[in-house]
């Protein structure tokens, strides 16, 4: 891969996305951003230098963005990208009719539809995803082994980065290359993962931890289901995989002196999302569901949170926990809206996802769009929620949140970007960027998706 400068283009720059106009990127040999010319006059300087490079030894290529607006690649921080058979079945059914992993409709639909056309429509919403300007997604995959293997041989050949996190299935058969087939069954006929967890202490737990080790060995890291779908045990058991993996990764690199080839694991779950979650909880338990998952499962990242109570923002304030939310998902299935004004003023970097593909469509503008509007409806206030920091939710913030050098045009990160032709007829003439961007913006004024400084998706022709 050669150098990459593009130019004449406007930027939406670095972390507070500031919008620069007439700006160029450089994008090194391995698709990282090297330099961002945000001066006219430093502009003209570097681009004589790489003209007359390109004239010795046409080691640079020159990609002329004039006439679009470049932002980084959007990122959605939480999708069920295998939920896409079942696209709107029973649409006006509640939550729990509709995805609870026991008894839902979606459990019904993932079992009885054959792999082959469960892989067709992950490509499908994968391509979807691409196409509507996301780079990254972060994926919360059921089926344990098998339904990681699902998803990863379904988008091989996508040109879309990646994040899965995988969970243990107390109903699935596992087979380790290097071991006879182990199965948490016990020779028995399957029963519901209710009854399993309610009766760990019956399951071996050194088998538990087996089956998480070797998920968590393929992907990168847990996402978890509701926290009432667990016991307090089998949310300890998560954590333990978890610590064990990070003690194994710290004496590898102990031993050979190097950067250890294991990741750093992401721990997530959904939690606060309905009121009667957090009621069931309270009933059950006596803890909210994040009071009893920050003590028990230690999670990095919180999902939803649409219904926490006070005090679940002050514990996760206080342990620096992260939080994802979904509110088309949530206004679908009629479980509120997030308290954002808290949120923002507790100071969290807020993650936005579009969650089930079988509730909405995987598109991150029409997410920004319904966020800033319902928000501004709710508050009853034309300034609350400003463009740009719904924006950072779909770009900066997600790279924050999951520790990649991701969602951001500046020196030092990977070149995921988009090109918006700011000319088009619904977005010109533009006085205000970010909120064009994030509720004037559709798939058709997307007309390129780069990723790691490779053009991925080209609607028309810039280079």
């Amino acid at each position: 891969m050669k150098k990459s400068l593009i130019k004449n283009a406007d930027l939406l720059f670095g972390k507070e996305l500031q919008i620069v106009q007439n700006g160029s990127i450089l994008v090194n040999e391995h698709g990282t951003i090297e330099d961002v010319f945000t001066s006219k006059k430093r502009l003209e300087k570097k681009d004589t230098a790489t003209s007359n490079s390109v004239n010795k030894n046409n080691k640079i290529n020159i990609i002329d963005a004039e006439g679009f607006i470049l932002l980084p690649g959007l990122i959605n921080s939480h999708v069920h990208i295998g939920d896409s058979i079942g696209k709107d079945i029973s649409a006006s059914s509640d939550l729990n009719q509709r995805i609870h992993p026991q008894y839902g409709i979606k459990k019904t639909i993932l079992e009885k539809t054959p792999s082959s056309q469960l892989m067709q429509m992950i490509r499908n919403a994968a391509m979807s995803m691409l196409h509507k300007g996301i780079t990254t997604f972060v994926d919360f995959r059921e089926g344990g082994l098998e339904g990681l293997s699902l998803i990863q041989k379904a988008v091989e050949n996508i040109p879309i980065r990646k994040i899965v996190l995988g969970r243990i299935d107390f109903n699935a058969n596992y087979k380790d290359e290097n071991t006879s087939t182990r199965s948490l069954k016990d020779g028995k006929d399957t029963v519901a993962k209710s009854q399993i967890i309610e009766k760990s202490n019956q399951i071996e737990e050194n088998d538990i931890i087996y089956q998480g080790s070797k998920i968590i060995e393929r992907c990168d890291g847990f996402g978890i289901s509701g926290a009432n779908e667990h016991s307090d045990e089998m949310l300890r058991l998560y954590n333990k995989i978890i610590l064990k993996y990070q003690q194994e990764r710290e004496e590898e690199r102990e031993k050979t002196e190097l950067n250890s080839h294991r990741k750093e694991p992401v721990v997530a779950i959904h939690a606060a999302e309905a009121e009667t979650a957090v009621m069931e909880s309270v009933k059950k338990y006596k803890k909210t569901e994040i009071e009893r998952t920050v003590n028990t499962l230690n999670p990095d990242i919180y999902i939803h949170v649409t219904n926490p109570s006070s005090s679940d923002l002050q514990l996760l304030h206080q342990n620096k926990k992260k939080i994802v939310i979904c509110p088309r998902a949530n206004g679908v299935l009629g479980t509120g809206f997030a308290p954002i004004r808290k949120m923002l003023e507790y100071n969290f970097e807020l993650g936005i996802g579009t969650d089930n593909v079988m509730l909405n469509s995987p598109d991150m503008f029409r997410e920004m769009d319904f966020l800033i509007k319902s928000q501004r409806a709710v508050e009853k206030n034309t300034r609350f929620l400003d463009a740009k920091k719904v924006l950072k939710m779909a770009t900066v913030n997600g790279g924050k949140i999951f520790n990649l050098n991701i969602g951001s045009i500046e020196r030092g990160f990977q070149a995921d970007l988009i090109f918006i032709d700011k000319y088009d007829l619904d977005l010109y003439p533009i006085h205000d960027p970010h909120m064009s961007i994030v509720q004037r913006c559709t798939e058709r004024q997307l007309k390129a998706v780069m990723i790691d400084g490779n053009f991925v998706l080209e609607k028309t022709s810039i280079r």
